[in-house]
């Protein structure tokens, strides 16, 4: 929903939208979307980062 909202208000070629939360419950969730405009290397672009981003989130150990 952030992203969607960014992409009308700022009309990227490329962006990409990337949250980190802590643990609370000893769940975490770091959620990761991106975007390339279509029919342009920005599209080829965000696909490759897609396939390459890292789904482990860092460990937390500060309690």
């Amino acid at each position: 929903m952030i992203m969607k909202d960014l992409l009308k208000l700022m009309k990227p070629k490329y962006i990409e939208v990337w949250g980190k939360f802590l643990p609370r419950g000893g769940i975490s969730i770091d959620p990761y979307c991106n975007y390339g405009k279509p029919n342009t290397q920005y599209e080829d672009m965000a696909s490759f980062r897609l396939m390459n981003h890292d789904i482990y989130p860092e460990r937390v150990s500060n309690r």
